[in-house]
């Protein structure tokens, strides 16, 4: 398959050697911002945003929130995010003291100060008042069988990306075993694979099919790219698989299939396990970053694991190539404006909610893909 376009040999021979986004394993926990302790002032202004929210009336009163100390310390957050390891770990946050609901209000409050969240994956469009919950996610397992539809599994999954420039994760109850997150950088992925396989790179320097929401339910995308001197990646194993068993979509090279499986094996040596607890949160770039997770055992009560999650697109985000690839995958390419999540290309803006019935075409497209996401494409008719 031919890519739309041909990096520039340049921009291919950029040497990405020295970023700070290149790290391997536990250099990763030189950041200030790993394992980073809000101080007592930053949690007394948590504290105080949610008790404003619980004398309002509205709770959506949460986009006027205000911080003083955490809103400086967010930006250098952000900084970090965009321009240095593309990891940041921020611990503390008393989750044990509040309601779910009021932890999940303020938590997109917070992210909201660093940028503005975008439609999720898990939104169910069949019920449109569900608005504000476009925007967070319970992750929990709901069922033990992942073809079980509609339900959230514990399974293990390997390394990928979500479509979002940042993906935030604030931990509210951890399994009794299991449930670690790994991550890896991307960028020392290819910086590896360069040196021993630069035939495999040049290979997922091409298009590759992805498993989409939209019309055809296959897109082209190419996994790494390199714009403006700025590294950029998007993966998923499952959907790239998935596009597979898509008749019209177009067949996977054998160098393509090899570069995806020495992707896993040297994320696997050179990224780090972590464990989040209760009151950590946990902010990857998606553009540089790949994370996974291991499986955990389904129980209830104080070790029912439940993760907060914000997909958003930060302030200071890259551009990205304006491309048509580009385009149908993420709505918008300029910097830091909000796309990627769930259906990028709907009239409605990514970052604001849905709140009307589908189109007849969107809907059909959509209703194809939920079927090959729970019970696999071959279900589909």
């Amino acid at each position: 398959m031919k890519t739309e376009t041909v990096l520039n040999q340049s921009e291919a021979d950029l040497n990405l050697e020295n970023l700070p986004s290149a790290w391997k394993g536990e250099e990763l926990f030189n950041s200030p911002y790993w394992n980073y302790r809000f101080r007592a002032e930053e949690i007394s202004e948590i504290d105080a945003a949610i008790q404003m929210l619980n004398r309002s009336e509205n709770n959506s009163d949460q986009q006027a929130i205000s911080f003083d100390q955490l809103s400086k310390t967010l930006a250098k957050v952000s900084e970090e995010l965009e321009t240095g390891t593309g990891v940041a770990l921020l611990r503390g946050i008393p989750v044990e003291q509040y309601s779910e609901s009021e932890i999940s209000t303020v938590y997109l409050a917070l992210c909201r100060q660093m940028g503005r969240p975008v439609r999720e994956s898990n939104s169910d469009f069949d019920a449109p008042s569900r608005t504000e919950t476009q925007f967070i996610t319970q992750i929990r397992a709901e069922a033990a069988d992942s073809s079980e539809e509609g339900k959230q599994s514990n399974d293990a999954f390997k390394f990928h990306c979500d479509r979002c420039d940042v993906n935030s994760l604030l931990c509210v109850r951890q399994a009794r075993t299991g449930g670690e997150n790994r991550l890896a950088s991307a960028i020392t992925i290819y910086n590896k694979m360069r040196q021993s396989h630069p035939d495999l790179v040049e290979a997922l320097f091409q298009d590759i099919p992805f498993f989409f929401e939209g019309e055809k339910n296959w897109t082209n995308y190419p996994l790494w790219w390199i714009h403006q001197g700025k590294f950029t990646t998007q993966y998923s194993s499952a959907y790239v698989r998935l596009s597979q068993l898509v008749p019209s979509a177009p067949r996977l090279t054998e160098k393509q299939k090899q570069g995806l499986d020495l992707l896993e094996e040297i994320g696997l040596e050179v990224g780090v396990t972590l464990r989040v607890e209760p009151g950590d949160w946990l902010l990857t770039n998606n553009h540089v970053i790949y994370h996974a997770r291991s499986s955990w055992p389904i129980e209830s009560g104080k070790y029912d694991r439940l993760l907060l999650r914000v997909w958003y697109s930060p302030f200071n985000s890259r551009e990205l190539p304006d491309i048509p690839s580009f385009r149908t995958m993420w709505g918008a390419v300029a910097a830091g404006q909000p796309r990627g999540g769930f259906l990028p290309n709907h009239p409605t803006p990514v970052d604001q909610p849905i709140a009307e019935p589908l189109s007849d075409t969107d809907a059909y497209w959509l209703a194809q893909y939920m079927k090959g996401r729970w019970r696999g494409v071959d279900q589909i008719k």
